[in-house]
């Protein structure tokens, strides 16, 4: 490799010992090791001292299953190193069994820390025994279109911290079974899983660490009950309507997403005032239109507050009734809000009956301050009536705003004559305004643009 020039302070590879070059090659990707012993005669046995053993999607690429199991046979039976970190394998085992329980034994006796097993090419439900992976040194498992067997009364995998379940049956004695026996676990992930039926989370005497759950487009359930997390601090829900109940108290609590898809239903939810109150206390608090909706109508019957949320983040349906004066008034329910997120999609926030006879007036005669927020973005931001009066509207209230973010709608085009101007004027605002293009790809990376007030 070419030198780079002095001046620069950079060391290049040729600087480097072969021992300190092993190391860090030891840490990268099976595949990536590989390849590099083809670029360089120098390198051609590091993947030998590889520690991180990804036979995983990008590694199997085009190869054929045959060729597949050759590499990793030759992997494991030609290795030097003892110890590794990671064991990751896309498989499809439909006639291969024991072979991946040959190759999971092989990589548990290097003292993984990390397991993924991800066996989605596979054209039939295989299990996998939770003797396998009962070591100390094994922290964190995922398995994705593999079941796990672990009876109620094992007491195994108890030194598990993570558990990720992906596109599995997590029947209730299954989850009964993981609540009652990993009593190291911190982190419960169910994604795309079916069968679940009632989810009810009921930590065992000893499992005293579980800080955080997650539930995450599953299907054939019909609730979701926390019955005793006394340690539970996260909690992200994705998914469709269903009964929430939240039975004990969870004073740890602070990050809370409800992404729930669209439905009119939420409005007859039963238990909703329960489970408000039961995240009462979060800082962090996650939500879409839909939960805001089953809460509308109920803003003066009901009566919750947050009192200690700092962060509220919504994204509000294109087919959702939600206008500006309902989001206001929740954030009138929130005395410490500090930033303030909402993404307004693409034909949200349009015309209604509602809007124009009781929540323009609303917002006309508004007179409730947020002194303490000081961070808002508005995603999705046109020159619609509800986005301008909804920017304005923070403008105005919003005392000691620091920075006000417009994301411009996707394919939204601003005529070149417009200015930022024009949503301070008549206010008295010292905010930074930026108007920001939009990014496919994530919208926390912000370009600014020429229109920019503060």
């Amino acid at each position: 490799m070419k030198r780079r020039k002095e001046q620069n302070h950079v060391v290049s590879i040729p600087q480097l010992d072969d021992d300190v070059l092993d190391s860090i090659f030891s840490h990268l990707p099976i595949k990536e090791v590989r390849g590099l012993s083809i670029l360089s005669h120098r390198f051609r046995y590091s993947w030998k001292f590889c520690r991180n053993l990804s036979f995983d999607r990008h590694f199997a690429g085009t190869m054929s299953t045959e060729k597949f199991k050759n590499a990793v046979n030759y992997f494991f039976k030609h290795r030097l190193s003892t110890c590794a970190d990671k064991f990751r394998l896309y498989f499809d085992a439909t006639n291969d069994v024991n072979l991946v329980s040959f190759w999971t034994q092989k990589a548990v006796n290097l003292g993984i820390k990390e397991f993924e097993l991800d066996l989605t090419p596979t054209k039939k439900i295989l299990t996998l025994s939770w003797d396998l992976i009962d070591v100390e040194t094994v922290k964190s498992v995922t398995l994705v279109n593999c079941e796990l067997h672990l009876p109620l009364n094992s007491n195994g995998l108890r030194h598990l911290k993570e558990l990720t379940l992906r596109s599995v049956r997590a029947r209730p004695v299954l989850v009964k079974a993981v609540l009652a026996n990993c009593s190291s676990l911190t982190t419960f992930r169910l994604v795309r899983c079916s069968c679940i039926y009632n989810l009810r989370i009921l930590c065992g005497p000893d499992l005293k660490r579980f800080k955080t759950l997650v539930v995450e487009n599953c299907s054939d359930y019909d609730s979701v009950a926390i019955i005793n997390a006394p340690s539970l601090c996260s909690f992200h829900y994705r998914g469709k309507i269903c009964e929430f109940r939240i039975q004990c108290q969870m004073e740890r609590l602070n990050d809370v997403a409800f992404e729930i898809e669209h439905s009119k239903d939420f409005r007859m939810l039963p238990h909703k005032k329960e489970m408000v109150v039961g995240i009462a206390y979060v800082r962090y608090l996650t939500i879409s239109s839909a939960f805001l909706e089953g809460l509308t109508s109920k803003f003066e019957e009901m009566e919750f507050y947050f009192w200690r949320l700092l962060k509220l983040q919504v994204t509000v349906a294109s087919e959702s009734y939600i206008n500006p004066s309902d989001i206001a008034n929740f954030l009138k329910k929130c005395p410490r809000i500090e930033n303030v997120y909402i993404d307004i999609g693409q034909n949200a926030f349009g015309s209604s009956p509602y809007w124009i006879m009781k929540g323009m007036k609303c917002f006309d005669k508004w007179e409730t301050l947020f002194p303490l927020l000081k961070y808002v973005a508005l995603e999705g931001f046109t020159l619609k009536e509800q986005s301008i009066t909804m920017a304005r509207f923070f403008l105005k209230n919003a005392i000691y705003l620091r920075n006000l973010t417009l994301i411009k709608a996707k394919n939204y085009n601003f005529p070149p004559t417009f200015t930022l101007n024009y949503l301070v004027s008549g206010i008295l605002s010292n905010a930074r305004i930026e108007l920001v293009e939009y990014n496919r790809e994530s919208t926390t990376t912000m370009i600014p643009v020429r229109n920019s007030v503060g």
